[in-house]
């Protein structure tokens, strides 16, 4: 099974990506790509649009095309699989497809509705058939590639944003402009103003557009840069905890500690204990993609475990479903002493 496949058919104007990494280090991207992010394994991080999403294995999320977005790793070993395609796929249908939104993300809440479950499933198993050795496994893929967009299109809200890609881009552009100063210099103490000097933008909108776009303020992307570097020094360098909180822009041992525990549960050294067996990175660009082996495992066992759990509406809904299910049970028990008390009475006649 392969960790990185690409698929092409002109024809269909299919253009896509798919393939299975370990989530690592926070990073600043946007892309004209629709991408489709199914979780694996551990649990991440992702911001995207002014909102901060928790994901745990089992979780869903889409994000659209030029929409800025950042994931980072809350636990070791976190892998994800991803779908990247190109929203001309949608053109074929669709004029105005430039400009599709759509909101697809589950919760701890939603993860496990059979929609969910399916989109899920349907990845896993595009993945089984990413070798495509033959024409009929190559018509298959696509095949599931087509019904996976249709649930999304059919379960989910469309909606059109006017100007999408000149308006998005152009933020996108000045949000990338920040952040490659924050990536540059984050080891130096950098304030809001500095950050007005170095991009003639005023303090307000540097604190808006970053908000905006990943729903957090500036200091706490910059926070999460140097803890993307320090992660890095951890996992791949034997420096001493305190000369990588010092060199990576911490004021001192302690300021390290607190922001490391407060992201990931734990202290740094604790970290590095769970991640020693990993393989090092010549870059901290790097993507780190999943085993082979250890991929079509995981998608082995996920594909035969038998679903469950499934939660078919809020809560309201659930309780009036066990009512409704509780009173047929009742209803079957009474016919069933009904039937018992009328065979008693023909046994003892019979006796």
């Amino acid at each position: 099974m392969k960790s990185f496949a690409k698929y092409e058919n002109k024809r269909n104007s299919i253009n896509l990506e798919q393939y299975s990494y370990y989530v690592t280090y926070y990073k600043y991207n946007w892309h004209k790509d629709i991408e489709l992010l199914i979780l694996l394994n551990g649990e991440i991080e992702v911001n995207k649009n002014g909102e901060s999403h928790i994901l745990s294995k089992g979780d869903v999320i889409l994000i659209n095309s030029n929409i800025g977005h950042a994931t980072m790793a809350r636990k070791p070993d976190s892998i994800a699989m991803v779908i990247h395609f190109d929203p001309v796929y949608f053109s074929t249908w669709i004029k105005d497809y430039k400009n599709i939104h759509i909101r697809c993300i589950s919760d701890g809440t939603t993860k496990n509705l059979p929609i969910f479950r399916r989109i899920y499933r349907t990845v896993l198993k595009m993945a089984t058939f990413a070798d495509r050795d033959s024409e009929i496994e190559t018509m298959i893929y696509e095949s599931l590639f087509h019904q996976l967009m249709g649930d999304i299109m059919q379960n989910f809200p469309v909606e059109w944003i006017s100007q999408l890609d000149s308006s998005v881009m152009s933020k996108n552009e000045n949000v990338i402009r920040i952040v490659d100063y924050l990536n540059h210099h984050f080891r130096e103490k950098i304030t809001l103003d500095d950050l007005t000097n170095v991009t003639g933008y005023n303090k307000s909108y540097i604190s808006q557009i970053i908000k905006q776009k990943l729903g957090i303020n500036y200091y706490e992307y910059l926070t999460r840069v140097r803890m993307r570097e320090a992660i890095f020094a951890l996992t791949n360098t034997d420096q001493k905890v305190s000369d990588i909180a010092y060199v990576n822009g911490f004021s001192d041992i302690k300021a390290f500690n607190t922001a490391f525990r407060e992201r990931f549960g734990k202290t740094p050294t604790e970290y590095r204990k769970m991640i020693i067996n990993r393989n090092s990175l010549e870059s901290k660009d790097d993507k780190i993609y999943t085993d082979p082996v250890l991929l079509k495992q995981i998608v082995t066992d996920e594909l035969s475990s038998k679903e469950h759990n499934f939660e078919f509406g809020p809560p309201e809904n659930i309780l009036k479903t066990k009512k409704v299910l509780e009173g047929e049970v009742d209803e079957i028990a009474r016919e069933l002493r009904g039937t018992l008390e009328k065979l008693k009475k023909i046994k003892s006649k019979i006796i």
